[in-house]
């Protein structure tokens, strides 16, 4: 058994994604509004600390609110600046078509940060977008 099977079993596969927001109702109605996730879970964990995980065919994004938590700097900057930090910079969802997914965000009001790029080199047709704190989501699709 190869170590990866060791790790994550014969078929791996997300279970969610934590994301610090800002203020978590309105991140639950984006998340709803603009990509159909709907509200699995919430727990208010603490006077400071709120959480609620919005799901989609049993992946999970975990909402996170922290009171007090600053935003990131480089939010709503385009996707250059956002790797200028180390850390996780953004996550991607692979679509079986991308232009009719880039309409129906741009029909829901999605703020784009770039539009449809393609890269050979790495075999993929991707654009970003920004959430409602502007932390960015990719959107990409196999050559």
């Amino acid at each position: 058994m190869s170590l990866p099977e060791k790790i994550f079993g014969p078929a791996p596969k997300p279970l969610h994604l934590g994301i610090s927001v800002s203020n978590l109702e309105e991140s639950i109605k984006w998340y709803s509004e603009t990509l159909g996730f709907t509200l699995a879970k919430r727990a208010d964990l603490s006077a400071h600390l709120r959480i609620a995980i919005v799901e989609y065919q049993g992946f999970g994004i975990e909402l996170i609110e922290v009171r007090g938590s600053e935003a990131n700097p480089l939010a709503w900057r385009d996707p250059g600046a956002q790797h200028l930090r180390q850390g996780v910079v953004h996550f991607a969802f692979e679509v079986g078509d991308l232009e009719a997914t880039a309409n129906t965000l741009r029909e829901s009001g999605a703020q784009f940060a770039c539009e449809l790029t393609t890269l050979k080199e790495l075999g993929i047709r991707y654009f970003h977008i920004f959430d409602r704190d502007g932390n960015l989501l990719e959107f990409g699709q196999r050559l």
